[in-house]
């Protein structure tokens, strides 16, 4: 028997396993001799396999062509797209560069399967005006009142606590951690489409919350609590100020993003680079509920000026949504190793775990410059070229990353916000 190593693209179905195929986290997929159905490459999609051993007979294998760009407007209008809300440095910069190239053919894509884009805010003619109150203008308050004051304003959803108290105890039981969860019906939904999504692949659906919780572990029901009370507790956040969908769209691929990434830089304890992925903007809404005049003076000034929100949020307040993030973490009693991924997302050689924050500040630039989503910042930020080298990842690598990260990214999307769902 001779082996062929072909791309999950080329996997067509009745194509035999030549040997035992693992996920990124290392859990066996499907055996060898499996013979390949359509649902298996959907799944291998999702976990992010890249690559298969296959059987090879007498007939050959051919790869699928490239996407090929030939209409000269089309590539013309997704430059002009593309240059809207990338930073002109970009072309001076090997990975940025690139970036760029695979955003210009994706919104092409989508040009020409007539799928909308987002359209920037109007920039206007004159810069906006700072607002007033009696004449003068308004202040910023201090980012630690800020936190108090949300934490006095309403309490934590504490089913993340409930849970983490169970886990503690020495008298626990999986019944009792089911016990918990099934009191709280956003997690209990959340959980079993969790565990029926194609990231586990069971062929009969799974209807019992012990055993959904057996099959995905604590540590990822732990995650799973605290990104469902984060998602209710900001639920109420008036949409003229950002819409929360897409808030949470961006900040679930800034999650994928960071698992995969950390992933590839096997460091321990994946589930922390999702959570504090889909944290890192927590702060932001935080302004939002709490100072919107100020805010949307901030947005306005971000779209005139053509930079990415957070230089003005401190430039306007003396501090960004980054540090009030970590702020109200850590008041929240969050652990601390997430707080200082999220405060130092955008400025990752400034905080105690520069390695660690490099992983999030990257995922963030990915996410911002597919477009998928948006906490109110238009524009992509530069990749620091340290966090890059940090990571270790090459040019040629971004393009199986980022079709990685938006495959995970529909799944997802689907476990926190079904369809049915979309009007909420």
């Amino acid at each position: 028997m001779s082996v062929a190593l072909i791309t999950v693209n080329a996997l067509a179905e009745g194509m035999v396993l030549a040997n035992d195929l693992h996920a990124p986290n290392g859990r066996m997929i499907l055996a060898r001799g499996a013979v390949v159905r359509s649902a298996h490459v959907r799944m291998l999609k999702v976990w992010g396999v890249s690559e298969v051993d296959v059987e090879k007979g007498g007939e050959e294998i051919t790869l699928p062509e490239e996407f090929a760009l030939n209409e000269e407007e089309l590539r013309r209008r997704s430059d002009e797209i593309v240059d809207s809300y990338f930073p002109p440095a970009a072309y001076g910069d090997d990975c940025m560069r690139e970036l760029r190239r695979l955003c210009v053919l994706r919104t092409a894509r989508k040009l020409k399967e007539g799928i909308s884009l987002p359209e920037l805010p109007e920039r206007g003619d004159r810069p906006p005006q700072m607002p007033l109150r009696d004449g003068l203008p308004l202040e910023p308050i201090s980012p630690y009142t800020l936190v108090r004051n949300e934490v006095r304003l309403v309490s934590y959803p504490d089913i993340y606590f409930k849970i983490k108290e169970v886990l503690e105890s020495p008298v626990s039981s999986a019944a009792h951690i089911g016990e918990v969860v099934s009191k709280d019906p956003s997690l209990s939904a959340r959980l079993l489409r969790l565990v029926n999504s194609s990231f586990y692949g069971f062929p009969t659906p799974i209807e019992s919350i012990p055993r959904a919780i057996a099959i995905i572990g604590v540590n990822e029901l732990t995650t799973l609590a605290l990104a469902v009370s984060t998602i209710n507790f900001f639920r109420h956040v008036p949409e003229r100020y950002v819409d929360m969908r897409s808030f949470w769209e961006h900040s679930l691929a800034c999650g994928v993003f960071s698992r995969i990434l950390a992933y590839a830089k096997r460091k321990p304890s994946e589930e922390r680079y999702f959570l504090a992925g889909l944290l890192h903007d927590i702060g932001r809404l935080v302004l939002y509920r709490k100072m919107p005049e100020l805010m949307t003076f901030a947005l306005r000034l971000a779209v005139y000026a053509r930079i990415p929100l957070f230089r003005i949020e401190k430039r306007l307040f003396g501090f960004d949504h980054a540090h009030l993030g970590q702020l109200l973490l850590r008041e929240w009693r969050i652990p601390e190793t997430i707080g200082h991924l999220v405060g130092g997302h955008h400025d990752p050689f400034a905080c105690e775990h520069p390695e660690d924050a490099a992983v999030i500040h990257a995922a963030d630039v990915f996410a911002l410059a597919l477009r998928m989503g948006t906490s109110g910042s238009w524009f992509v930020p530069m990749l620091e070229k340290e966090a890059w080298k940090t990571l270790e990842l090459s040019p040629a690598s971004l393009e199986s990353l980022l079709v990685q990260g938006e495959r995970q990214m529909q799944e997802t999307m689907n476990i926190f916000f079904p369809q049915r769902e979309a009007g909420a």
